[in-house]
């Protein structure tokens, strides 16, 4: 077996494959040497999938879920799996494929596509937020809100304003650990092309509307959850993964201020929210 080793959002994971596979550009800064323990190890082997013991959530018209499995499957109607992922124990995951189908397990891309990224995460208790990521005076901040809303604009006038460090554009892993909330950022960049490997503490979660004028209000309890729980990646349509993730979300919400600012795309909003962050 080949072995891949990355500092992904915290966690160190292992990546087994059978064969060689392509490390995506936006994978490398995530590389590491072997770690001494991994918190995660990903299996991809090839062989027969077994049959559902019932029909599954049918999830669009990429795969199904049944009894904790995660089937893949064509768009072509009727068409049968071919492959499978499974969520163990410990965390650990197993991804299983038919041997026709190794074309679509060739790189990085394809496999971490079909793991469960959700899954993993929540198990270590993190959540990906919809956000662009900023590290400014050693503080996490996440700005969130509808696409096209302007968090890469606001991340990029504390950036060019003060001097901040943007570590993503597009996906924020945010963990509770030991030493309280982290903000990590990630590879999942959509199309802003921004991701680094690095993290800080969560300072606060920013959530942007376009405004006439600035305006910053700190938001509490469930009109916080109003507006971060639609930008949680999560499993909506599956109870037992919405129900401790909702909960976790509410730990965040209760332990990180959240803000609503209504902005416009200039340096007094930056002076705004840092004025009010007391930074």
């Amino acid at each position: 077996m080949m072995e891949y080793y990355f500092d992904l959002l915290g966690l160190d994971m292992v990546l087994k494959t059978p064969h060689h596979i392509q490390i995506s550009e936006r994978l490398l800064p995530f590389m590491q040497d072997c770690p001494d323990k991994a918190d995660c190890t990903i299996e991809l082997s090839y062989g027969s999938l077994p049959e559902p013991e019932k029909p599954g959530y049918r999830h669009s018209f990429c795969f199904y879920e049944v009894s904790g499995l995660r089937f893949f499957h064509s768009e072509i109607p009727g068409a049968p799996a071919y492959a499978m992922t499974e969520f163990l124990a410990n965390g650990d995951i197993r991804l299983v494929a038919k041997p026709e189908y190794a074309f679509y397990f060739t790189g990085t891309s394809g496999i971490l596509n079909r793991i469960g990224f959700e899954n993993l995460l929540l198990h270590h208790h993190s959540v990906l937020l919809h956000a662009s990521l900023i590290k400014y005076a050693g503080q996490g901040i996440a700005f969130t809100g509808t696409s096209g809303v302007g968090k890469s604009t606001q991340a990029d006038l504390w950036h060019r304003c003060l001097g901040a460090d943007v570590l993503n554009g597009d996906r924020a892993a945010l963990r509770l650990t030991d030493q309280g909330w982290i903000a990590y950022g990630s590879p999942f960049a959509g199309t802003s092309n921004i991701y680094r490997n690095d993290h800080a503490p969560l300072r606060a979660v920013v959530v942007l509307e376009q405004g006439k004028e600035n305006h910053l209000e700190r938001l509490n309890g469930a009109l916080a959850m109003k507006y971060i729980w639609p930008e949680i990646s999560a499993r909506r349509w599956d109870r037992n993964f919405t129900e401790p993730a909702s909960a976790l979300c509410a730990q965040l919400i209760n332990q990180i201020p959240v803000y609503l600012l209504r902005c416009l795309p200039n340096e007094d909003a930056v002076t705004l929210l840092k004025e009010g962050l007391s930074l």
